[in-house]
């Protein structure tokens, strides 16, 4: 800035300045501290219908566990009517009878002669009747199905709970029993199968089992019942929509795009001072070569000029980012489209408002100059001799002509102004009392 930038320009820019900075200061607050409505929380939804999900595959769990209890016993009997041999009944041998004959003796003090007799049963056994196998298989087949089930929740029994050490050895054995390969149609492979059956689930504490999953049961019950109420009550804030940009970026570019604008303006204030200043300081010489007419003329010329800079475009632009950031937080993207939108507003704005004041301002404008430049002509002189209302047509009939003939009109202008009050000084020292008409 120097002296011959305007009063006007510098107020202009000082008050876009402090639009620009309270504006984008507002809306970057508003853009940094918004957040997402609240919702309900998906997460705790899906947990919860997880849990919920739990529950049927602990109850199935469950029941077949008390079947296996059941299962079991009713194999047992069926076992001993199917002929089946007992698992806990271990195979013996031929019982034999020794017999001690302590019948006389040598004398006193004499060891006693003993004969030993081993009695035999000469008799074969009997033959034993050959085993139902369809009924084994049979009355078999419920326990085999129970223990596929329950093979499959040992793994989920123990998340739950934990592994409980007396229920282990039940787990195995039923583990072992699903693992059984389903026999095919011959009798005989399905008979080893109900065998293997009966020999490792025969004994074992199946009630650790069912009760294992009966709490399992009911720990997916209470955890399903707590995610329930939590999905019920949870909220959380809904993510910012993702524009084009990121919010980060989207804000940089708003606030960017501003500060480009505000420069623009200073430095549109400061070139056209400094062409002023280019323009008039070499026409002082002009005065002393005798042409002051050409240094008034070109003070006019150059009032007529509107003022620089761009206070429209940096004003229009911090309305319009605040006016986005307000209306549409949560989408950064609109806040770089309202500073754009706002500096082509501004921008007409701003050219409505000079068309608007047209060549209302020349007179302060001209009168400004004239007191950096003090021209050889008083600019008072060459204002005066312009009627009010037909600044534009001077303005544009002082253009149109060269230098020369501009710079003589202005001297006619001026001195025809000085002839006019010289005269009207005249005719009022005329009409003063106490002294003679002039002449």
């Amino acid at each position: 800035m120097n002296e011959y930038t305007r009063r006007e320009e510098v107020r202009a820019t000082f008050i876009a300045s402090a639009i620009l900075v309270l504006c984008i200061a507002a809306a970057v607050l508003r853009l940094v501290t918004v957040e997402g409505r609240l919702v309900p929380d998906p997460g705790a939804r899906r947990q919860a219908e997880d849990s919920e999900a739990r529950i049927a595959p602990a109850r199935a769990c469950a029941l077949a566990g008390e079947k296996l209890i059941s299962e079991i016993e009713v194999f047992k009997k069926l076992a001993k009517s199917a002929r089946m041999p007992d698992p806990a009944e271990k195979p013996g041998t031929i019982k034999q009878l020794d017999a001690v004959d302590t019948r006389g003796t040598r004398g006193p003090g004499e060891t006693p002669v003993t004969r030993t007799r081993t009695l035999r049963n000469t008799l074969p056994p009997p033959k034993p009747k050959e085993p139902d196998k369809q009924l084994a298989w049979a009355s078999a087949q419920p326990l085999y199905k129970q223990a596929k089930v329950l093979a499959g929740c040992r793994d989920a029994t123990d998340a739950v709970l934990g592994a409980r050490v007396s229920a282990i050895p039940a787990w195995d054995a039923v583990a072992k029993a699903a693992a059984i390969a389903p026999p095919g149609a011959a009798e005989a492979e399905q008979f080893e199968a109900a065998k293997q059956l009966l020999s490792l689930l025969a004994e074992i504490p199946a009630d650790k089992v069912a009760q294992a999953t009966k709490d399992a049961e009911a720990a997916f019950k209470a955890t399903a019942e707590r995610d329930r109420e939590r999905a019920n009550t949870a909220m959380v804030r809904e993510p910012l929509p993702q524009g084009v940009f990121s919010r980060r970026v989207a804000v940089s570019v708003g606030v960017g795009l501003t500060v480009c604008a505000l420069l623009i303006s200073y430095l549109g204030v400061r070139a056209a001072s400094m062409r002023r200043l280019a323009t008039l300081l070499p026409l002082r010489d002009a005065v002393r070569s005798g042409r002051p007419g050409m240094q008034a003329a070109e003070i006019l010329k150059t009032a007529a000029a509107h003022n620089s800079g761009e206070p429209g475009i940096v004003i229009g632009a911090a309305i319009g980012g605040l006016s986005a950031a307000l209306l549409a937080p949560k989408d950064a993207d609109l806040f770089v489209a309202g500073v754009m939108a706002g500096l082509l507003i501004g921008l007409g704005a701003q050219w409505a408002f000079r068309l608007a004041v047209g060549a209302s301002r020349w007179r302060a404008r001209a009168t400004e100059l004239a007191e950096v430049e003090k021209p050889a002509i008083p600019i008072v002189l060459a204002l005066s001799g312009v009627k009010p209302g037909l600044e534009p047509e001077f303005i544009q009939f002082l253009r149109s002509l060269p230098p020369a003939d501009a710079a003589a009109a202005v001297e006619k202008l001026a001195s025809q102004a000085e002839e006019r009050i010289l005269a009207a000084a005249d005719a009022g020292t005329a009409l003063t009392p106490g002294r003679p008409p002039p002449g």
